[in-house]
């Protein structure tokens, strides 16, 4: 899917909010896409695409906003949309046939389109400075022999381990709950931590509490024992 932001004529008004409109199509038919949904991460509004694929937010302060788009069989997309006073915006989503990501375009009036990278979902909370985050990077330096072992010796968790099994704890609640763990934002077991090689992980995010876990993952459980949120390598792939 590719983002596109087309700037649209001011429209004089007392207020000196805003909107942002636009709609999501197939990249090559420019068919409608309808029920996808839309994020505007700032203020957690979401919206739906309706049956011609478009959506709307409306009595916008005058600022940035970061708007994502989710669609089946596509990976997120965010992008960056500049209000002025009094300004009104059209972004469009265009989504590739062949559940590929493509290059992000930002345009804003008459200027030169400009690329934006696309931030994966693992990126942008590690971008918002809570949780503890593994990279890859991190995981090739310390070349672990069990994924576990990669979370089990981070600041503040606790292990017990019993031969070859461990029990993670993230935070000191006397109710001793496990985490939720999430693979590729799918819930799954905590086998999975002894069970995924390392070499398949592209990066784990790590949660202690509910205060700290993004909305998406606070389930019951991440709300008393935290979250871990793993991403494969093969998840990553469209």
């Amino acid at each position: 899917m590719v983002p596109v932001s087309f700037g649209v004529p001011h429209v004089q008004v007392q207020s000196p909010n805003g909107s942002i409109a636009g709609r999501v199509v197939m990249s090559k038919e420019g068919t409608p896409v309808a029920g996808a949904r839309i994020f505007l991460t700032n203020l957690r509004k979401r919206a739906v695409t309706d049956s011609v694929g478009r959506f709307g937010f409306a009595d916008l302060k005058p600022g940035a906003y970061r708007i994502e788009a989710s669609l089946i069989g596509f990976g997120p997309l965010s992008a960056m949309v500049v209000l002025g006073a009094r300004e009104n915006k059209e972004i469009e989503f265009r989504a590739d046939t062949l559940g590929q990501l493509l290059p992000t375009i930002f345009v804003e009036g008459e200027a030169e389109p400009v690329p934006l990278r696309v931030l994966s979902t693992f990126e942008r909370r590690m971008s918002v400075g809570q949780g503890r985050f593994i990279t890859r990077d991190d995981i090739v330096k310390r070349n672990p022999i069990r994924l576990i072992d990669m979370i089990r010796f981070l600041p503040g968790v606790r292990s017990d381990c019993r031969g070859a099994i461990c029990q993670i704890l993230l935070n000191h609640d006397r109710s001793g709950c496990p985490p939720a763990i999430f693979v590729d934002d799918q819930r799954t077991s905590m086998a999975v931590l002894d069970i995924t090689p390392p070499g398949d992980v592209e990066g784990v995010e790590v949660y202690r509490g509910a205060a700290e876990t993004p909305p998406e993952l606070n389930n019951q459980t991440a709300r008393c024992g935290g979250a871990i949120a793993i991403w494969t390598r093969r998840g990553r792939r469209p």
